[in-house]
């Protein structure tokens, strides 16, 4: 199976700060790609030391996520600029290609340049259909804008101005800019859910269209013990909240480390701030302030008071010194405990002593006399107990023995000092429970650090992965404690459930869960009280109650105020009134031709914002519409026999959009089922329940005279209308058509018979007439199985014993197209 991975060139402290709206699975592989913002004609470098790419043939495709193809296709396909292009390859080795991309006809930017998502895939050769994909990442065609400074005291409060190229004016036309820092991915839109520290205030967006000026946000701050975090800077059209990513930059908040990081609060110590960038540099004679709990580093040297706390200045004759660009000394003077218990303080460092003088790095100093935990890793683990955690922090005595610590009430075994900042230990058993504390003793005292620990209650469910389209996976899960859940379908039984998130069975109202199943994990068998199998429907998710699957047949979602674009196959409805239930529905509009026919809804965005399967024809507002409630599929001609899983078409043809639709109106064919299979060329297909009639009978002692088109026979009923004859000894052409039927007499062919005779038994089939509605299936994404020991809404608040199993790593189970 080829590699598809997302890994990109970054900075140090960047991990996870370059994954932006990627397609693709991320590896822990490494791989890497840069730039990863280039501009039409530019050069790429995709390096893979495992790939052992071919020197000679290897080959890069570049394409655009599209519903159709998100990703990289399994084999070498032909480009055509349609959507696939080639990219120019300049040099490879075994694991590395460096290839340009096509300036003409190619991929292109966004509007005014702004970015735009391309899939690079790279295959072992150029042999259409066989060439085998080798490695795949996501690159962003756009023109890279420039920050400046790029970076910043941590904390925020400076100002950044972002600068686009001239022949690219990114901002051109925008009512609104907006600026979101994140360590992680910037999305692909604005969204309103952004936290509230991380969004940049004072953005003006420059009239030269070019140039946006901002403020950085009080959240964006260093890393744990002082060490730069670098952030991405992701810039939107900030009109709504739906607005597009413009682009995106790194930025980096800086604070010095403070070695040592604490110290006695009786006397003074000597400290160093150590940092990566050169925050001393024309620094001659720096200043330093020292702030208590409850303030932060002033942004210009001041002693005045800040609510209740007082900068401490450090005024003794050499109580700081530069010692490089990088480095500062301060001696640190006795300092006053919080209620006897450490206290952490800011040391702020100036360009001066003087009022005014500018903040230009800070770092954390404990005043201490106890040991100090701070953190422990991993936070969570089994309720079982045996694995091992490091617990950092400091003051920790380093002679075996001298420590002792809890871990929710049980004490931790097996403790070796690793330093006076951390020591190793294993974990005991304890029952499930969320936030316990650690309590670190030392012949000094004792500390707590509270919330430090999870037990938690995993399962490992195995396969984690199927498509959308299979109506039947078997799955083990293996955890602890099933024996003694009684599981059932209905009620208060235990239930495994397929969940987008953590399970919260809650009851918002109307019998919806406050975050339900999309679907459920059924015939559950417990093998042992580690062990149970339940089988997963995923062509058919559940509806909004969590109780039965999706009705496409009955589902429908009237709209009065859509808007459409020429061209576009976004839609938009002011009311707010999309859900998930619109997803693969057809949607057909009242009047004017602005939805072509046919359109299924292929993606909810919010409320107010849907994708459909085609674009638009006209730019239109205030259409009215339906979606669902009819069929996306009528099939005349329909066969099949008792007891088959399978149904064919006498006319037409099935297709693949057709798996996993619902076929009704049959007779023959059960209500309800869906299509599982079709078969090649789409003659006949297999359904998920086998037909409970047949369209092949007979008619009895009928005769017709020679070349007639009258069949006579007492065997003849209306039921007969539209059989079609087949093999005779009578002379009647095989696929005949009966047109018309006079009950008990006689029945008018579509043919005459050459010969004519008596048949004690003519063969016929009848065929019957269906209608597919939209399939219903769990949207590919990932999700997590959880074990309920109570199925009810509301159980965790009506069943004292209700218990889940934890959301881990373990309990992932991915539903994708393959």
């Amino acid at each position: 199976m080829p590699r598809s991975r997302v890994r990109m060139i970054m900075t140090v402290g960047a991990v996870g700060a370059a994954l932006l709206v990627a397609p693709q699975a991320a590896y822990a592989v490494p791989t890497t790609v840069g730039p990863l913002i280039v501009v039409p004609g530019g050069t790429v470098t995709l390096n893979d030391p495992t790939a052992n790419f071919n020197t000679t043939t290897t080959s890069v495709l570049l394409t655009q996520p599209t519903a159709a193809l998100p990703g990289c296709p399994g084999t070498f396909a032909l480009a055509g600029g349609n959507g696939l292009w080639n990219g120019t390859v300049n040099t490879r080795t075994a694991g590395s290609i460096n290839f340009t991309v096509p300036s003409v006809n190619g991929p292109a930017a966004g509007t005014n340049g702004t970015v735009k998502a391309y899939n690079v895939c790279v295959f072992d050769g150029t042999t259409q259909n066989a060439s085998p994909l080798k490695a795949s990442t996501t690159i962003y065609v756009g023109y890279p804008a420039a920050v400046n400074p790029t970076s910043g005291v941590t904390g925020g409060g400076n100002q950044l101005t972002v600068t686009a190229p001239t022949s690219a004016p990114l901002f051109t036309g925008l009512t609104a800019v907006a600026g979101v820092f994140s360590t992680g991915s910037c999305a692909a839109a604005l969204g309103s859910t952004n936290p509230a520290n991380m969004v940049a205030t004072n953005v003006v967006r420059q009239p030269n269209n070019t140039t946006v000026t901002l403020a950085v946000p009080p959240g964006v701050t260093s890393g744990t013990g002082g060490s730069p975090m670098t952030y991405n800077l992701c810039l939107y059209d900030g009109s709504s909240a739906t607005g597009g990513l413009l682009t995106f930059l790194q930025y980096t908040a800086t604070s010095a480390t403070v070695n040592p990081a604490s110290g006695s609060y009786l006397s003074g110590a000597g400290v160093t701030l150590t940092s990566p960038t050169a925050f001393l540099s024309g620094v001659t004679a720096p200043g330093a302030l020292l702030v208590g709990p409850g303030g932060g580093c002033p942004g210009t040297y001041s002693t005045a008071p800040m609510g209740t706390v007082t900068p401490i200045a450090i005024t003794s004759a050499g109580g700081v010194r530069r010692l490089s660009n990088n480095r500062a000394v301060v001696n640190i003077p006795p300092l006053p405990l919080m209620n006897n218990q450490p206290t952490t303080y800011q040391v702020c460092i100036y360009t001066g002593a003087a009022a005014g003088a500018t903040l230009v790095g800070s770092g954390a100093y404990t005043a201490s006399v106890v040991a100090n935990p701070t953190a422990i890793m991993p936070a969570a683990g089994p309720a079982s107990g045996g694995n091992m955690v490091t617990v950092v922090g400091t003051d920790f005595p380093t002679d075996p023995g001298r420590i002792t610590a809890t871990l929710g009430g049980a004490p931790l075994t097996n403790i070796q000092p690793i330093s006076d900042k951390a020591f190793t230990a294993t974990v005991p058993a304890h029952a499930v429970e969320e936030n316990v504390p650690l309590v670190v003793s030392t012949i000094a005292g004792t500390k707590a650090l509270p919330g430090a620990y999870s037990y938690r209650n995993p399962i490992k469910v195995s396969p984690n992965t199927a498509p959308s389209t299979s109506p039947s996976v078997d799955v083990s899960v293996v955890g602890q404690g099933f024996m003694s859940i009684n599981f059932g379908a209905t009620g208060t039984a235990g239930r495994v459930f397929l969940v987008n998130g953590v399970y919260n069975g809650a009851d918002a109202g109307g019998g919806v869960r406050a975050n339900g199943p999309v679907a459920e994990c059924m015939n559950v068998l417990p093998i042992s009280d580690e062990e149970l199998i339940c089988t997963l429907q995923l062509n058919r998710r559940l509806n909004a109650l969590g109780t039965a699957p999706f009705d496409s047949v009955t589902y429908s979602n009237s709209l009065n105020d859509v808007s459409t674009t020429a061209g576009s196959r976004t839609i938009v409805t002011t009311s707010g009134k999309f859900g998930p239930g619109d997803v693969g529905q057809p949607i057909v509009q009242g009047s004017a031709a602005a939805i072509p026919a046919g359109t299924i809804i292929t993606s909810v965005l919010s409320t107010q914002r849907a994708t459909i399967s085609v674009p638009a024809l006209t730019t239109s507002g205030g259409i009215t519409a339906m979606v669902g409630a009819m069929p996306v599929h009528n099939l005349n001609g329909l066969t099949t026999t008792t007891g088959s899983t399978t149904v064919g078409l006498m006319s037409g043809a099935f297709t693949r959009d057709d798996v996993g639709r619902v076929l009704m109106g049959a007779g023959t064919v059960p209500g309800g089922v869906t299509i599982t299979a079709v078969a090649p060329g789409g003659a006949s297909a297999t359904i998920s329940a086998p037909a409970t009639g047949s369209t092949s009978g007979t008619l009895a002692n009928v005769t017709i005279a020679d070349n007639s088109t009258i069949l006579n026979g007492s065997s003849l009923a209306t039921t007969d209308l539209g059989a079609i004859i087949g093999p005779n000894s009578i002379g009647i052409p095989p696929g005949t058509t009966i047109t018309s039927v006079a009950a008990g007499t006689s029945a008018t062919l579509s043919a005459p018979a050459p010969g004519g005779g008596t048949a004690a038994s003519l063969p016929v089939v009848r065929p019957i007439t269906g209608n597919l509605f939209a399939a219903a299936p769990v949207p590919d994404g990932s999700y997590n199985l959880v074990v309920v020991s109570d199925g009810a809404p509301d159980a965790p608040l009506t069943d004292p014993d209700y218990f889940q199993t934890d959301v881990t790593s373990s309990s992932a189970f991915t539903v994708a197209s393959f």
